[in-house]
């Protein structure tokens, strides 16, 4: 299933993403996880877009970042160009299913607003998340603590 995650995401840049697929990211993950809930209609997701991406590729090969999309898939075209504008050059993902179903899948204390952030430690648990714009720093603190989480033996 995952190989062709991957081949749609070299054609097209975005993958459909279940809250089942999530869980299983999360689960499988070696390495400390930010996923970044946005839209391209939110003005502090757009606005704080530019942090994520720095912090995304400073910390390639150490933290895995999703960003997932928020859209609806009838706005895909629009979350593609909105990425292609911004030099995104590695997989991100448009939420499928339900808000419900998603929301329970990241953290069921998450209202469903935009942006959110979740920082996860390898393994899939959540060490800390955020329902609002955040900064660099801010996520770097945070998986900071992920690493942290780890070393206690935080995986779930």
């Amino acid at each position: 299933m995952m190989g062709a995650l991957v081949l749609v995401a070299a054609s097209v840049g975005v993958v459909d993403l279940t809250p089942a697929q999530l869980q299983e990211e999360l689960r499988k993950a070696s390495v400390p996880v930010v996923v970044n809930v946005w839209a391209t209609w939110c003005r502090p997701c757009v606005e704080e877009f530019p942090e994520i991406l720095e912090f995304a590729r400073n910390n390639q090969g150490n933290v895995k970042v999703m960003l997932v999309s928020a859209d609806f898939s009838s706005r895909r075209e629009l979350v593609e160009k909105f990425l292609r504008e911004r030099g995104v050059g590695f997989v991100t993902y448009l939420k499928q299913g339900s808000d419900e179903a998603f929301v329970e899948a990241l953290s069921p204390q998450w209202s469903g607003a935009l942006p959110a952030t979740f920082v996860f430690a390898p393994g899939g648990k959540l060490v800390t998340w955020f329902e609002r714009q955040i900064t660099k720093a801010e996520l770097e603190d945070a998986v900071k603590k992920a690493k942290i989480e780890t070393r206690k033996g935080g995986k779930t």
